[in-house]
């Protein structure tokens, strides 16, 4: 077959594997972005808590990561090199590892909700109106972290199709009850803040129910015939090995944006629910990119799974060069029409004025993010997971978080100012993912063997 066919065909898979996760993703975004209307229209203020606290709970998907992206590494992999027989015991030990992460994760916030939120440095009276919210959802993330897995195990089998129904039917669950919590409709009580929580635990129980069942159709392995017994010690080991750094990169830029806000929050809260709203439109604006991420982690894990290391790397570089086209038009699009855009949020001119400003810096940002976002995936995909989160840990916390802390607060650029050191971020990291990538060391970092290619054999677990 000639390169030409070999090329169409591989992108026609990798829209087969993206197009769902980005449906998937676009659907996730669409109802945070529906939260964060209905919550503005109930009262600002509880925008800004409820911001601050889906900051820590979204730092909590990174830490479950550590068994979820590792278990997809493998996986993806010995499906590559035809070692299926071994797959059962993965999913049963990642079953069991994010269960038992989840229940960790969900008692701290349980017993810590009011530390937590002062850490965030919210005052007094935004961290009453958390409180409830923080310990209620964040008490449920066992629920998720058991979804999570599922997902995982599901993409990686290239279900990704049956794979969204789960992120769908939560959502749509969880929009609805927020209406019903919010706005006290048929004379029910006003549940406020913590009722949203109640809303969102009901929708993930749902979906995990849901995610249990496809599972099992496509799949073939039942939730509720994983047994403790059969939790493999190296197992979990070879999925920690893998899982650590490559979620420990994402966990990294999480932890960091709680940081940020911390810093933002100094600004005021005008500065605060305009980094609410401005954080919600950007979600679109790299949804695109994101989505080709995942699909092409999962294509460059088989290719390297298989030997196939030429095929993988002009993978990673056709989809990079693919992602930055289509973040940069869309974020474009997003800086002409931003002022009707944000009126959709609020009519606070001051908020409208600020987040016109960050847009202009955002189209730099998108660039170098969708490089990131696409090379970063690719690199944990063939089990090379220790130089992304090194980079991350060096760029970000040494430079970049300096960088939003002298530019926002000593030098007076406020918001602009936190934007300006994200892209300088990205832009740096993206120049060290694209010579990873191109150095060709990932090839001796895979998780299984394969076929020698040209003279390079990857690394047994």
């Amino acid at each position: 077959m000639n390169k030409k066919k070999l090329l169409k065909r591989s992108d026609r898979e990798l829209l087969f594997l993206s197009w769902p996760i980005f449906v998937e993703l676009f659907l996730r975004v669409i109802i945070g972005n529906v939260n964060v209307w209905m919550i503005s229209h109930y009262s600002e203020p509880a925008v800004a808590t409820v911001s601050a606290a889906n900051q820590l709970l979204n730092l909590t998907v990174f830490i479950y990561g550590f068994i979820t992206v590792g278990t997809q590494i493998i996986i993806a992999q010995l499906i590559g090199a035809k070692q299926r027989d071994k797959i059962p015991t993965v999913i049963n030990t990642a079953l069991f590892g994010s269960l038992f992460l989840g229940i960790l994760i969900s008692l701290m916030f349980i017993f810590g909700s009011d530390q937590l939120l002062h850490f965030m440095g919210l005052e007094e009276a935004l961290v009453d109106l958390g409180r409830g919210y923080l310990q209620v959802y964040g008490g449920s993330l066992f629920i998720s972290s058991l979804t999570a897995v599922i997902i995982a195990v599901m993409r990686s089998h290239s279900f990704t199709k049956p794979a969204l129904l789960v992120p769908m039917f939560a959502s749509i669950l969880a929009v609805i009850g927020n209406y019903f919590v919010l706005y006290s409709p048929f004379g029910l009580p006003n549940f406020g803040v913590t009722g949203l929580a109640f809303s969102s635990v009901f929708g993930n129980t749902i979906g995990l129910i849901v995610a249990a069942f496809l599972l099992k159709k496509h799949v073939g392995f039942s939730v509720l015939s994983a047994r403790l017994k059969y939790l493999s010690w190296d197992v979990m080991k070879n999925v920690l090995t893998y899982g650590l750094p490559s979620s420990g990169e994402s966990l990294s830029y999480q932890g960091a944006q709680v940081v940020v806000t911390m810093i933002v929050a100094q600004l005021g809260s005008s500065v605060l629910i305009a980094k609410s709203y401005v954080t919600a439109i950007t979600q679109f604006v790299y949804l695109i990119a994101s989505a080709l991420s995942q699909g092409n982690q999962i294509m460059i894990g088989r290719h390297v799974g298989a030997g196939e290391f030429e095929r993988a790397q002009k993978r990673g570089m056709r989809t990079m060069i693919i992602g930055i086209i289509a973040s940069v038009t869309i974020c474009l699009l997003t800086y002409l029409f931003i002022e009707p855009i944000m009126g959709i949020f609020t009519t606070n001119a001051e908020v409208i004025s600020i987040a016109k400003g960050v847009f202009l810096v955002e189209i730099v940002l998108e660039t170098a993010r969708a490089v990131n976002m696409i090379l970063v995936g690719s690199l944990n995909a063939s089990g090379d997971v220790k130089f992304p989160l090194f980079c991350s840990l060096i760029v970000l916390w040494v430079i970049s978080l300096p960088f939003s802390y002298s530019l926002a607060i000593v030098f007076k650029f406020g918001l602009i100012g936190v934007w300006i050191a994200y892209a300088i971020d990205e832009a740096l990291r993206s120049i060290l993912m694209i010579y990873r990538w191109h150095s060709g060391v990932w090839k001796t970092k895979s998780v299984v063997r394969g076929k020698e290619i040209e003279g390079e054999v990857a690394s047994e677990i």
